[in-house]
């Protein structure tokens, strides 16, 4: 029970990193990035193929994985999401246009760096922490730990800088924030890329565990998103623990039940969750005017 609780725990806080993309992105911009999973696989394939192909050493090629995510995120805000805003594209259509990058990023990535899963190597694979009966393994202490830092980094940046108080106040109200002087399309970058740079260091960090893949990136996608709508996408922090939900979850059912419906499992929770929480089961319910 208490290695399955650590795996959860370590998953958990990667998915965590996935939903907290959705989150800041849907509430700045009111558009749901469906390719916020790809950041976590560039990130993974970006330091596997640095250490793997250039024989970079560990930190090197994580700051390359971190660097290809991104690149990713501006890429895709400047290429895709922008441009369809000039063309005053709804947000369903915005929508899709991430998802079809997410799967233009997973075959750029098939076609440049091989189907092979590469992997990278743990920081310091001999330490272990034992506290009472619980073992936990470096790199899943190095996820919890960096997890904590970013949430807290994260959440002194939104509260307490002028950039975070002007994306809180596009998410409030884009036109009151124009009248305020603050440019959307400027808070809309800043939100990607913030979004991809936690993406990409989920994906460094969870590739040691998992073999980055090209093929990852959708994989994250439906875990963050799932994990974003269990805890709520409309706070941070809240999407942030569904992530931890899901991944003890996952890790749960795999120890204990098998992996063969693990994914149905999932989006049966998620069905679930839906119709008696809608929004989420830490997100508060919002009182709509018709």
């Amino acid at each position: 029970m208490g290695n399955a609780l650590i795996i959860g725990l370590s998953l958990g806080c990667v998915y965590g990193f996935v939903a907290v993309g959705f989150s800041l992105i849907y509430r700045t911009t009111g558009v749901m990035n469906f390719a916020q999973g790809a950041s976590v696989m560039l990130g993974g394939m970006g330091a596997g193929y640095a250490g793997q192909a250039w024989g970079l050493p560990l930190w090197a090629a994580a700051l390359i994985g971190i660097g290809f995510a991104l690149v990713g995120g501006l890429l895709l805000v400047l290429g895709v999401v922008l441009p369809l805003w000039k063309r005053g594209a709804s947000d369903f259509i915005t929508m899709l246009g991430t998802l079809l990058f997410l799967v233009a990023a997973e075959n750029v990535i098939l076609n440049t760096m091989g189907s092979d899963p590469r992997p990278v190597p743990r920081i310091d694979p001999q330490f272990t922490l034992q506290v009472g009966g619980l073992r936990i393994d470096s790199q899943s202490l190095w996820i919890i730990l960096v997890a904590i830092v970013v949430s807290v980094g994260l959440g002194v940046f939104i509260a307490r800088t002028s950039t975070g108080v002007a994306m809180r106040a596009v998410a409030t109200d884009q036109k009151v924030a124009r009248l305020m002087g603050v440019n959307p399309a400027k808070m809309a970058v800043i939100t990607f890329t913030l979004a991809a740079l936690i993406g990409g260091i989920g994906g460094v960090l969870v590739a040691p565990l998992q073999f980055a893949a090209w093929n990852a990136a959708h994989v994250y996608n439906i875990k963050g998103f799932i994990a974003a709508v269990v805890g709520g996408v409309l706070d941070v922090r809240t999407a942030f623990l569904g992530g931890i939900v899901i991944g003890v979850l996952e890790a749960f059912i795999v120890t204990y039940a098998s992996s063969t419906y693990l994914d149905v499992l999932l989006l049966g929770v998620l069905l679930v969750l839906l119709l008696l929480r809608p929004s989420g089961i830490f997100g508060r319910a919002v009182a709509v005017k018709y």
